[in-house]
């Protein structure tokens, strides 16, 4: 048996994963993709060192386009764009039409960017009992997650029913309608 073929082909080359804590790290590439959920999801690839890396995951969103669009020009600064360029390819992004044309684009100027070989600063971390690490940038802007977040409750777990709400002592007078 030549073990080196045997290695070669069945993927032999394991690294352990990254550590929790902060890294250096660049971005490798982005997959823009439609969950079960029909949410547009970004995954964020890290390029390997001495360590494998979580992806950390964004979300292109189609249900707040003022947040969509903020976001996805803070995401294109961290990764080395200036403002007045990220603001250009969102707006090149945003005047296509329909939401898979948008993606589309998205997609192509994720790719170009990240010619330019990116560096970033990650946080690394595993929740109790989770089989799996996760990850996020470290940069305020564009931070989604971070250690210890809660988890949003289930919808009928923790949600005040409003008749049962008490009602605000408050001047009607004073809303600006």
């Amino acid at each position: 048996m030549n073990w080196d073929d045997i290695e070669k082909s069945a993927g032999g080359e394991y690294k352990d994963y990254a550590p929790a804590g902060i890294h250096k790290v660049k971005v490798d590439k982005v997959d823009i993709h439609e969950i079960s959920t029909g949410s547009i999801a970004e995954d964020f690839h890290f390029a390997e060192d001495e360590y494998k890396y979580p992806k950390a995951t964004h979300w292109l969103s189609f249900k707040n386009d003022n947040w969509r669009c903020l976001h996805q020009r803070n995401l294109m600064m961290l990764l080395g764009a200036t403002k007045e360029a990220a603001q250009k390819a969102v707006e090149i992004c945003e005047s296509k039409n329909g939401k898979d044309a948008k993606i589309s684009a998205y997609q192509q100027t994720y790719d170009k960017l990240l010619k330019k070989n990116p560096e970033v600063e990650i946080e690394v971390w595993k929740e109790d009992g989770a089989k799996y690490s996760d990850a996020d940038f470290t940069h305020g802007s564009v931070r989604m997650n971070k250690p210890g977040d809660e988890k949003p409750a289930k919808k009928d777990e923790g949600q005040i029913i409003l008749d049962q709400a008490e009602p605000v002592d408050m001047d009607m007078g004073d809303l600006p309608f």
